[in-house]
């Protein structure tokens, strides 16, 4: 039986394999308050600086299923961009807690932004309309 885990930030490298250059490959599912799955997901993690900074433009278009998570070092107002990739992405803002701090859906191809958000330690990038008017409340890693 498998058990899902919510990974503090600090302890994502150590719990999920490493693959090269800063990224790490797991799975992750959204979730209501109530704990239904809202949307399971194959997410990339970008984890260095350089890979927050490159996102999406070293990894083109997202497929259904697939997202990227940046994963900063500390906690604190979050800013991403756009700039740069040529496809349309929504974003899932996420606490250190895996709690959901905002939702920006629908934003544009190369939008210059920035989209920022306080108490934020994640940006979920998904693709573009994937995000539902629904409750999303927490992010699990596992």
């Amino acid at each position: 039986m498998r058990r899902a885990l919510t990974l503090p930030v600090l302890c994502l490298a150590v719990w999920i394999p490493s693959c090269a250059d800063g990224e790490v490959a797991t799975r992750g599912r959204l979730l209501d308050r109530e704990g239904d799955v809202q949307l399971e997901l194959a997410i990339t993690i970008a984890d260095t600086e350089h890979t927050r900074q490159e996102g999406l433009r070293l990894h083109g278009p997202l497929g259904d299923g697939e997202a990227l998570l940046l994963v900063f070092p500390n906690e604190g107002t979050v800013c991403i961009t756009n700039a740069g990739v040529p496809f349309p992405i929504d974003v899932v803002f996420v606490s250190s807690s895996g709690l959901v701090a905002a939702v920006e859906p629908h934003i544009p191809a190369d939008a210059p932004g920035p989209f920022c958000h306080p108490h934020t330690a994640m940006a979920l990038e998904l693709p573009w309309d994937t995000l539902r008017p629904l409750n999303y409340w927490k992010l699990e890693l596992f």
